[in-house]
């Protein structure tokens, strides 16, 4: 089983592995939403391998919590096939905005 891992250094944090069903868990996720505790963040895709519609819904939440918490995020080298799920799924416009 793949796994996701992510390092922060100051305001950017970096994911590898694959962001998908199998590794995006309730753990996970209150880990990722405490990142947004700083007034601004930047999330790195580019080093992740795989993903599917888990990892969509978790950037849309991830985007959601920001707003909550006056967090500016923004998310630099979304994968090629996480755009195309973005895509099919009509939400591309949101991930756009980053």
């Amino acid at each position: 089983m793949q796994q996701i891992e992510f390092v922060q250094k100051g305001d950017k944090v970096t994911f590898s592995g694959a962001l998908t069903l199998a590794t995006i868990n309730r753990s996970f996720e209150k880990s990722s939403y405490n990142l947004l505790n700083t007034g601004q963040l930047t999330l790195d895709l580019s080093n992740i391998l795989k993903v599917d519609t888990a990892c969509l819904a978790w950037l849309l939440a991830m985007m959601e919590q920001s707003v909550k918490k006056n967090c500016q995020l923004t998310i630099d080298n979304l994968p090629n096939d996480l755009i195309k799920l973005a895509k099919l799924s009509s939400v591309d416009l949101f991930l756009s905005k980053n």
